[in-house]
């Protein structure tokens, strides 16, 4: 028995052609992979890690051959498949829901640093901002997205006062894959919006190098270098080591932002079946200046519109809001014969959030009183305040064996798995009880917080920041929110018969989450149970019929249950999980050897215990109010295309249109287009590379609270309505050596004015004018 490599093309001569890999040709072909090996009488394939296949093939010599093929989406605006619905390796054709991959190359093109950038690039994903502060939530079909995953793995990637998501650097990324719809089948909980996978970049068997310096608009600096480095000869053992920085004034007055981002991840090929995975990950977002909700009001006193600049920002001098994210994480992969595969991993992440956040602005008081308007003679504005600290701890578990079965006449595919994670998220306590919250010796409006009293600026036309800071200290008092869920999951993906798939699964999963409260000398009261469900069944059925060559109708149906203790009632009180069912159905195509796929998504989601904003705030907490709606539907039109029109022509797009029923303020609009697209010219041009994007969505319309000032105490508490906008991108670059490419962007190129929230507090957050950048890439 010898053991022997070949390229890919010495093995395979009549299929080269479709596996080669030039800058506009970025094709893997699993499928012609799997047929060439069977040609040569194969005894598996396998798809292995790093986006790499792995052939194992029987010759008549009884010779073992490894072949190896060029990673598939290297330069490409899509990918060849994803697991992140079923768990099962499936092309986007072969996946019966709808799933949009931002790929590296997109990233590279549009300067997607954060997942704010990468939500606010996805077809399909809305958002809104309560303030610049972190706390931003993103939509898709009508819903919150709550579920975000790296490498699998669920992760609290929220953007409230205590989450991190705000912290997250896509420099550490290889790409991020957006399923929407229900996902419940792998994570137990099944957000009818989206979840959200993030992949991070992986050691690689060959040297490379690269690097970026950027110079950008509002005295922007950033720097990214990115090393892939084999610890040995044969690249058996290697590692990957990636830094990142970004420096930045906004466009806001007083805001400065800090990111910081780093990754060290190894890889060892322990034996020729086992593969061990390891790494350690830290990300960071500090930003100076950061409001507390809303910083521009819509209304002066007299009931007029503001109409204030975007630049305005009238913050504390002191005011900051930082998150950061420690990781560490293990993965175990071993390869059984047959091509089974049993990988088993465990994460481990540590947050911290503090928020430290004073701006001048009106606010309620208390429920049913208002403190005031702001006067156009520069009086009415008070000093609103909150200071609070957050810790998160989360340990992740995934265990699951995944293969190929052969009964009547095809091969099957099946997964079989359990995962979980246990969160403690910790709010320490600061009040005036405890001693430990004061500004200038006033007494708080409530917990730690200044809201509309005690407080008052004389001119906020002329005020330039200064005021006394917080005086606080941390003590052992705190509340400790401890959530549990975990379960068991089975999916397979079955041939019926030529053309004809059908993928079954479903999870069983335990859900628990309870409060525990210590007081200052560390004592623990006791706890509550905020929520626990026990053996919930999340069933998915989804069916695929390739009615030609390159189209497929499809079809999917999953069950929706989503734990929300996160959020509260008036009474600071979890609300109940929601309940539902969603319906998915529509067309996808596979063109051009797989180099572009399109779907058309027809769905249907019905839910009981929606959440919604009630445009207040808890007065002890600061966190917003909810309130449980029922009967809610949306239903809608989701159409997607991405890849390689022509040679050297790369799209990302999407247009969706959405009907909601059932809520009572409609945040989302009913259309919403977003296209990305890039061109290499051929020839002497070859070495040019020009593009943009568009974004642009249709009217809205958000809740006030409490509204337009009509005088004598009255105010048009009616629904604020916010027209839609478009948005336009540009990009240049250009490749002025083998290894060097100079790039330079401009974003909202008509410096549209457009708002991310309007009508919370009756204040509004604007979004970012026109920007350039100009970008020095180095690679080797």
């Amino acid at each position: 028995m010898a053991s022997t490599f070949f390229s890919l093309v010495e093995i395979f001569p009549a299929q080269a052609n479709n596996v080669t890999h030039d800058k506009n040709k970025n094709i893997t072909s699993n499928e012609v992979v799997r047929k060439a090996a069977q040609d040569r009488k194969t005894s598996s394939v396998t798809v292995g890690h790093n986006n790499k296949t792995i052939v194992n093939v029987a010759s008549r010599a009884d010779e073992n051959i490894l072949v190896k093929a060029h990673r598939w989406d290297r330069g490409s605006y899509t990918a060849p498949e994803t697991s992140a619905s079923t768990g099962l390796p499936l092309s986007l054709r072969e996946t019966p829901q709808t799933v949009t991959v931002l790929t590296r190359q997109v990233m590279d093109d549009q300067q997607i640093n954060t997942l704010d950038d990468v939500l606010n690039t996805t077809p399909g994903v809305t958002s809104y901002a309560n303030d610049n502060a972190g706390r931003t939530t993103y939509r898709a079909r009508g819903f919150d997205i709550t579920n975000y995953k790296i490498d699998g793995m669920q992760i609290d990637a929220s953007t409230s006062f205590g989450g991190v998501g705000s912290s997250m650097n896509m420099d550490l990324y290889d790409n991020v894959q957006i399923v929407r719809g229900a996902n419940g089948l792998l994570g137990g909980t099944g957000d009818p919006s989206a979840t959200i996978y993030m992949q991070r970049k992986a050691p690689q068997r060959e040297f490379s190098a690269n690097g970026l310096l950027r110079l950008g608009g509002w005295n922007e600096h950033r720097v990214m270098a990115d090393l892939n480095a084999p610890l040995n000869h044969s690249g058996t053992i290697r590692s990957r080591y990636i830094f990142s920085w970004d420096d930045t004034d906004t466009f806001r007055v007083h805001e400065h932002v800090n990111r910081i981002g780093a990754l060290a991840n190894f890889t060892a090929d322990l034996s020729e079946r086992d593969t061990l995975n390891f790494g350690f990950q830290y990300e960071r977002t500090q930003n100076d200046g950061a409001s507390w909700g809303t910083n521009v009001p819509i209304w002066y006193a007299d009931g007029t519109k503001a109409n204030l600049p975007r630049r305005t920002n009238p913050v504390a001098d002191w005011s900051q809001a930082t998150r950061d994210q420690y990781t560490a994480f293990i993965n175990y992969d071993h390869n059984f014969s047959g091509g089974w595969h049993l990988k088993a991993g465990y994460m481990r992440t540590q947050g911290s959030s503090y928020n430290n956040l004073g701006v001048a602005k009106i606010n309620n008081a208390s429920r049913g009183k208002y403190g005031g308007f702001w006067n156009q003679d520069g009086t009415g504005g008070y000093l609103n305040a909150l200071h609070a600290e957050y810790q998160d701890g989360r340990d992740n578990a995934d265990v699951h064996v995944s293969g190929p079965v052969h009964f009547l006449g095809n091969e099957h595919q099946l997964v079989f798995g359990f995962n979980g994670y246990n969160d403690e998220t910790t709010q320490y306590t600061f009040s005036k009880a405890l001693g430990n919250c004061s500004i200038a010796g006033v007494t708080p409006y409530s917990g730690c917080q200044y809201r509309a009293i005690g407080l008052p600026i004389e001119n906020w036309q002329t005020w330039d920041g200064s005021y006394p800071n917080f005086v606080t200290h941390r003590t052992r008092a705190r509340e400790v929110d401890v959530t549990r869920n975990y379960g068991a999951y089975a999916s397979g993906h079955f041939v019926l018969a030529k053309g004809l798939s059908l993928i079954l699964g479903g999870r069983m999963s335990s859900y628990q989450a309870y409060t525990g409260t210590y007081n200052k000398a560390n004592q623990y009261s006791g706890s509550s149970s905020t929520g626990q469900q026990n053996a919930v069944l999340t069933p998915y059925a989804g069916m695929v019929y390739d009615f030609t060559k390159t189209m497929s109708i499809y079809g999917s149906y999953t069950n929706i249950f989503t734990p929300q203790s996160n959020l509260r009632d008036a009474n600071n009180k979890p609300l109940n999980p929601v309940l539902g069912k969603s319906y998915e159905t529509g067309l996808k195509g596979a063109f051009f050897k797989q180099r572009l796929n399109t779907s058309l998504a027809f769905y249907l989601n019905r839910q009981s215990n929606v959440a919604q904003a009630t445009g207040s705030t808890n007065a002890n907490t600061g966190e917003a109010i909810y309130e449980s709606i029922n009967g809610v539907k949306t239903e809608g039109i989701d159409f997607d295309a991405s890849g390689e029109l022509l040679p050297g022509w790369n799209v990302f797009f999407g247009y969706s249109y959405l009907y909601e029923k059932g809520l009572n303020y409609r945040q989302d609009p009913h259309h919403l287009v977003r296209l990305t697209t890039s061109y290499t010219f051929p020839g002497k041009l070859h070495h040019l590379t020009i593009g943009g994007g568009i974004s642009s969505q249709s009217n809205t319309e958000w809740s006030t609270n409490p509204g337009r000032p009509l005088g004598n105490g009255r105010y048009d508490a009616s629904n604020l309505r916010v027209r839609g906008y478009t948005l336009i991108n540009l990009m240049a670059r250009y490749r002025v050596a083998n290894w060097l490419d100079v790039a330079g962007n401009i974003t909202n190129l008509t410096d549209r004015s457009y708002v991310r929230q309007a009508g919370f507090y009756d204040g509004m957050i604007y979004g970012e004018p026109r920007t350039f950048s100009f970008t020095l890439r180095g690679h080797y």
